[in-house]
């Protein structure tokens, strides 16, 4: 029986003929094989890039959509401002504090306060300037005044408010700056110390009181010439 099935093996095995056949045909299918598997590489990265593609155009489309809507928002506050001013400078004049018991004048007080927590929810934040060094980028100088030196460059008043939306500076605050006042220099002679130009003593200053000069006085004195 094993010899049958040893015979019959070596039966079906292909001669070397047929092998030598078959070689150029494999070799086809080997380099075909090698072009196909190039191709998908090749597509799986065309793949891999347009889906990164879909992605960064997706997330710039949001930017884009989301700074458009801050563009919108930012000039609907910029323009709610001066509303908000005029507020605050009508409660400032008030004559008397008694006046705020009225229900009117508490009406308006609540409008401004409501309108203010609105603009504040959207990002409104006030920018301080009073006592602050003076920062061009924040602030707007109207006018400088004179002030010790430990106030020079820093904010002594503001005559209108600034705001930030968020990170972004809306309105500069205009303000007043304080400038130090210049330091008195020592006065000295424009020609310098004077020269003596002749060989004559200068009198001192508390024997300039005396009659004559030196050499005279010299003269007058026992041994002089």
């Amino acid at each position: 029986m094993a010899e049958q099935e040893i015979q019959q093996t070596e039966g079906s095995l292909p001669d070397s003929g047929e092998l030598a056949e078959a070689a150029p045909e494999a070799e086809a299918l080997r380099q075909a094989l090698e072009e196909e598997k190039k191709k998908s590489a090749e597509y799986y990265d065309q793949w891999l890039r347009s889906v990164a593609e879909l992605r960064n155009y997706k997330k710039r489309v949001e930017q884009e959509r989301e700074q458009m809507a801050q563009e919108a928002a930012a000039g609907l506050v910029l323009r709610l401002l001066p509303i908000l001013d005029d507020f605050e400078r009508a409660l400032a004049v008030l004559p008397d504090e008694k006046l705020l018991r009225f229900s009117w004048i508490e009406g308006v007080a609540l409008i401004y306060r409501r309108l203010q927590a609105t603009l504040e929810q959207d990002g409104l934040r006030a920018i301080e300037s009073v006592g602050k060094p003076f920062d061009p980028y924040v602030h707007e100088a109207v006018f400088f005044e004179e002030a010790p030196a430990e106030q020079d460059s820093l904010v002594l008043a503001e005559l209108q408010k600034g705001y930030r939306l968020r990170e972004r500076v809306l309105r500069p605050a205009l303000v007043k700056v304080g400038r130090a006042r210049p330091q008195p220099s020592e006065a000295r002679p424009a020609g310098g110390p004077a020269e003596e130009t002749s060989g004559e003593k200068r009198v001192p200053s508390d024997l300039e009181s005396g009659e004559g000069t030196l050499s005279e006085m010299e003269k007058t004195q026992p041994g002089g010439a």
